[in-house]
């Protein structure tokens, strides 16, 4: 089914080339500013019909590229094999991110400081000397990146910039939850009481867009700063285990392990809907949900339906979507344009490391603004705005 969906959402691609043409614009400029020309670059990622779109440009501006493989859920094959027709060498399953270091990359770009951590327990006199520096996109890896106490490499936090937090993290993932509600239930949102877990960028997105349709939204952070935030925002902010009781609708976002576990899936209501929009599956147990459950059903839109005993009911149903996987991902719900946008800016963040990287100082490093800049220039001829 998971094939089935990016297929269908693919095959809109090429129109939306001719309504938002910023790849074509990106490729171009890559072209004629000559950064990154024969510059061979280690990209983990998602492998996507957007990374394709992302990957043609890069290799219009002459980038050498050797991309891994983010999470087998999120890879459409169809992309993988185009990738590879540009010249591209792709790696899948858990050793691809070794054998992109193998190829003696210039600049990594990571996606959960996966890529660049391998790098950084290689045995240092066997770490690729090719590597110059390195980007990172996620919340989640700049929280890993930062636990380092001696970086030995310069890295660009990408996530930090304002496009990937206001327009791809807020906008983007928020769009993509509401537009698969939309699909999985055939229903409006309106009137649905919701639980965002996390009021970060992604989370606080969420919210927004949830109850721009209607959403009844309470927020749950265990920062007592987000959560006051999140009250002055206008949503309620109950603790998780009395929110449950009612909620229709449950997002996590946090990038933590287990955030949804045994308690909460006993107290969860019938019909109730889990999905992730964070980076790491395993925000959902679902290992102790399956004890709990007397039957799993698969239905549409990857999402499958757990039977579970209940004392009051006598049993009670509930859904998750894309086995905890980041559903927006997945099923690349929503518009694509936040995404593309992202994709722009870690492209053009290359170009830069290309002219840059050599003089930055190791540590962490915020991206340019004048990187994001380039990149809106660009999206805004796209939009013609």
């Amino acid at each position: 089914m998971q094939k089935q969906n990016q297929k269908q959402k693919s095959e809109k691609l090429p129109e939306l080339m001719e309504l938002f043409p910023l790849m074509e614009k990106l490729g171009k400029y890559l072209q004629n500013d000559g950064s990154l020309n024969g510059i061979k670059i280690g990209w983990h990622c998602h492998l996507t019909q957007l990374t394709l779109m992302t990957a043609e440009a890069l290799a219009r501006g002459g980038a050498k590229l050797f991309l891994s493989e983010v999470n087998p859920a999120t890879t459409d094959d169809d992309a993988v094999e185009a990738i590879r027709a540009l010249g591209a060498k792709v790696f899948l399953g858990e050793e691809s991110p070794d054998q992109v270091l193998a190829e003696s990359p210039q600049f990594l770009t990571d996606t959960g400081f996966v890529i660049i951590e391998r790098y950084l327990s290689s045995p240092e006199g066997k770490r690729p000397k090719s590597i110059v520096a390195a980007s990172e996109i996620t919340t989640s890896g700049i929280e890993k990146l930062r636990r380092i106490e001696s970086l030995p490499l310069p890295v660009v936090n990408i996530n930090g910039g304002l496009l990937k937090a206001r327009i791809e993290n807020y906008h983007g993932v928020g769009d993509g939850v509401v537009d698969l509600l939309r699909r999985l239930t055939g229903r409006s949102i309106s009137g649905l009481n919701a639980i965002v877990i996390g009021y970060g960028a992604v989370g606080s997105g969420v919210a927004f867009h949830l109850r721009k349709e209607g959403g009844i939204v309470n927020v749950v952070d265990n920062d007592p700063v987000r959560r006051l935030i999140a009250h002055f925002d206008g949503y309620s902010v109950d603790d998780l285990n009395t929110s449950l009781k009612k909620a229709d609708i449950m997002v996590t976002a946090t990038g933590k392990r287990h955030v949804i576990a045994e308690p909460q899936w006993q107290a969860a209501r019938d019909g109730a809907i889990f999905l992730n929009v964070g980076h790491w599956p395993e925000e959902l147990d679902l290992p102790s949900l399956k004890k709990l459950s007397t039957s799993i059903v698969d239905l549409e839109l990857k999402t499958r339906r757990f039977h579970l005993k209940d004392g009051e009911q006598g049993e009670k149903r509930l859904y998750v979507v894309a086995d905890g996987n980041p559903a927006n991902i997945v099923l690349l719900t929503g518009s694509v344009e936040p995404t593309l946008i992202h994709l722009a800016t870690e492209a053009l963040c290359l170009s830069y490391l290309a002219k840059c990287g050599a003089s930055l100082s190791p540590g962490e490093h915020p991206i340019p603004y004048e990187v994001e800049q380039n990149s809106s220039l660009l999206a805004l001829e796209a939009l013609r705005a």
